[in-house]
């Protein structure tokens, strides 16, 4: 009987494959150890590096903040958060958990209306073609600048996906006011004060990473975020408003390319307000203001370009006041008299006759008094704005000296502003200044300015002779208070002396108490005053002309310098346009706001040295609940800036003597307890349809005694007060009573 050899070549193959497989294990072992000794330290770097990079998170920090000299907030960045979704993770939890995706998916909608359901749905749906997610990734962007408190709402519910990223949104709680001096940044775009000091307000961001301490530790690395520095300007809030109100009113009245209106303080060089026309809202830089008025102006823009509508837009955010030149017209005269003065070729007696006329270069040059001024002095000149005056002071100064002193005024150069895109003007170089470019230039013509030089050159005359570079920035000043720049006065030149500047302050005052500018008369106050009149552009068409109005007061020792400027107004008719009343009621805002007391007699002094004066209060810190019924109880009408119900600054100070009746502005800001609250609008005056859609667009109920055909006489909560959204106004209205009016026997109207 043979015997089977099965079993040995069974072994056989046994040990064989058994030897294969530790061989194989032995060299993928040999290479494991291989690349753990070699490169080890290389490869677990590299994976470190990886988990370092997938963590590694910037923190943006807050921009700085803008306020006006009252800390007045302009421009402010908060902390918001963007909403991300990681679509791996949902995705993965709903395989156990398919009721955990969907609450994500659901909560998400219902919180953020623009979100669809359906959309976010395909996100965790694996795509058939490929088998993997529609969203294959750990980030996608879902909602962008959610308030803190809606963060916190969101994270409670722990929804499983939903990641939070930590971030700035910068927004102008004023809307448009002082728009193109503040400005604003998109993208690489930088407009205003937000594109000058960027530097400072950008701030540092933080970092958050994780770092291996060891072999295997791993430590989370935060570096917070260093907020940007806080920009404090000169502007006076008040002050702005009062003249964006002027401007928007003229405007309106006298439709022009630009209205702008200036006030400065001759001596610092400190600009209190800076408005024009064509305002937009800084949180909307994009949108025209006009498309909420008229449909037509929206259909006209979707026809124009993209490369029209950026053109467009750009001449809106430009800042008229430093950016566009103009030949600048009478205005200019008084420097011409008082470089004419500090050479002694002329003195305040000299004398010249204007016959309306005067050939010059083959050129036939007019006053505006066709007929002549006759025999006429020096003040008389400005009070007047007598052409040929200055064409014969022009010739005595000689071109040279006027070339020289229209340099030292600053026309021609740059002030040196704390504001972007300002121009520098255009003049006649000396050499090609001959007798008609003299005779031209003398009254302002033929040469261009920005009205910022204009403001800064005329403040020479006045502040006692010195050339002052002009600021809107006072301090800027870290987050722990430390003051990191400060702009001082600066005087770049003395240009005329001491002796000089005082005569033009007091000759001045001629244009108004007897000259052009009679009309800007205010009854107790001294004003200095100079008019222009210029024309623009080809000298064949009459349409283009430039209105201005440089006034300052207290005529004696000014604290305020005023500019404004109707540029090129539409269908212009001689004397019907003029800034003249637009100064008149910026200047009479002023007063009232800063509390001014007259510089001369009034006409009705016996009445007004009877007046009931009070001392005002120190606010500051108190509840403007109390601060309410104290000002009520002394005769004072108030003004809140802000929102919240705690004064931070007032105006007046405290202690301040004051006239009944007088307005006390109180700054208020928010504290920890005013959380959620919205201050109530004033709405005494109004009728009860006005008052019920002013309250119910800020959130309140309104409810009402007394007859509903009447007019607000009373509102609880009062104006300025800060009370819960939804909160309810009970409004107080009367009929006012009718005035008698009847005929007397001699058939003139009498009125009781």
């Amino acid at each position: 009987m043979r015997k089977s050899n099965g079993g040995i070549k069974a072994n056989g193959r046994f040990a064989f494959i058994l030897f294969a497989f530790f061989a194989a294990f032995a060299l993928m072992f040999g290479r494991v150890l291989y690349m753990k000794v070699v490169h080890g330290a290389e490869y677990e770097a590299a994976a470190k590096n990886q988990q370092i990079n997938r963590y590694d998170i910037t923190i943006p920090p807050n921009r700085g903040s803008i306020l006006d000299r009252n800390n007045q907030v302009l421009a402010i960045s908060t902390t918001v958060y963007n909403v991300a979704l990681d679509s791996l993770q949902l995705a993965e939890v709903a395989q156990q958990y398919p009721e955990e995706q969907e609450k994500t998916l659901t909560t998400l909608c219902e919180y953020f209306p623009e979100l669809d359901y359906n959309t976010l749905k395909q996100y965790v749906t694996v795509n058939p073609e490929t088998g993997e997610l529609y969203m294959n990734n750990h980030w996608k962007y879902l909602v962008k600048g959610i308030e803190r408190s809606v963060k916190e709402e969101l994270e409670a519910m722990n929804l499983k996906g939903v990641y939070f990223e930590k971030s700035s949104k910068r927004s102008y709680p004023l809307n448009s006011s002082a728009c193109h001096l503040v400005g604003f940044t998109r993208g690489d775009a930088q407009w205003g004060l937000e594109g000058y000091y960027n530097s400072y307000m950008e701030g540092t961001p933080g970092r958050s990473f994780i770092l291996y301490n060891g072999a295997d530790s791993v430590v989370h690395q935060d570096y917070d975020a260093k907020d940007g520095d806080t920009i404090i300007t000169t502007i006076d809030y008040n002050i702005q408003k009062i003249a964006e109100e002027v401007v928007a009113e003229t405007a309106a009245e006298w439709p022009a390319k630009n209205v702008a209106a200036m006030v400065m303080d001759p001596y610092t060089g400190e600009v209190y307000a800076m408005a024009e026309s064509h305002s937009f809202d800084l949180n909307n830089p994009n949108e025209i203001p006009e498309w909420e008025t008229d449909i037509t102006y929206t259909e006209n823009w979707d026809q124009l370009s993209n490369e029209e509508q950026l053109n467009y837009l750009n001449t809106m955010w430009k800042n008229f006041c430093v950016s566009d030149t103009y030949e600048p017209g009478s205005i200019f005269k008084p420097m011409l008299v008082a470089a004419a003065l500090e050479e002694g070729v002329i003195t305040p007696n000299s004398s010249f006759q204007c016959n309306g006329y005067t050939d010059i270069g083959g050129y036939r040059i007019k006053c505006h008094l066709v007929s002549g001024h006759g025999n006429i002095n020096v003040e008389q000149i400005m009070a007047q704005s007598c052409n040929m005056g200055v064409i014969q002071i022009a010739n005595l100064l000689g071109a040279d000296k006027f070339y020289e002193y229209q340099r030292e005024f600053g026309f021609g150069d740059y002030t040196g502003i704390d504001l972007p895109g300002e121009a520098a003007g255009q003049l006649h170089s000396k050499e090609s200044i001959g007798p008609t470019e003299l005779a031209t230039m003398s009254f302002g013509q033929t040469f261009n300015c920005t009205s910022i030089q204009v403001i800064a050159a005329f403040s020479s005359l006045i502040n006692g002779g010195n050339l002052v570079k002009p600021h809107v920035v006072s301090q800027i000043v870290d987050a722990d208070g430390n003051v990191v720049l400060e702009n001082d006065t600066e005087v770049v030149r003395r240009v005329i002396s001491e002796k000089t500047s005082a005569y033009m302050r007091t000759a001045l005052k001629a244009t108004v108490e007897n000259g052009l500018a009679k009309k800007l008369q205010i009854d107790g106050y001294s004003i200095g005053c100079k008019t222009g009149t210029a024309e623009q552009g080809s000298r064949t068409n009459d349409d283009l002309w430039t209105l201005s109005n440089m006034s300052y007061f207290p005529a004696e020792n000014p604290k305020y310098i005023v500019f404004t400027v109707i540029n090129q107004p539409s269908d212009y008719v001689e004397g019907v346009q003029t800034p003249t009343p637009m100064t008149k009621k910026l200047i009479e805002g002023i007063i009232k706001y800063d509390n001014l007391e007259p510089t001369q007699p009034v006409e009705d002094e016996a009445n007004l040295s009877q007046n009931k004066t009070v001392t005002v209060a120190d606010y500051t810190d108190s509840v403007i609940f109390d601060v309410i019924g104290d000002l009520d109880g002394k005769e004072l009408t108030y003004k809140v800036v802000g929102n919240g119900n705690t004064v931070v600054n007032q105006v007046p100070k405290g202690g301040t003597t004051v006239d009944v009746g007088s307005e006390v502005i109180l700054y208020v800001q928010r504290s920890e307890e005013d959380t959620g609250t919205v201050s109530v609008p004033n709405v005494v005056g109004k009728n009860y349809e006005q008052a019920e859609t002013t309250l119910t667009n800020a959130g309140f109920t309104v409810a009402f005694e007394g007859d509903q055909s009447g007019t607000v006489t009373a509102q609880d909560p009062k104006y300025g007060v800060s009370v819960a959204k939804g909160s309810e106004v009970m409004l107080t209205l009367e009929i006012p009573e009718k005035t008698d009016t009847s005929t007397d026997t001699t058939g003139t109207q009498t009125t009781q």
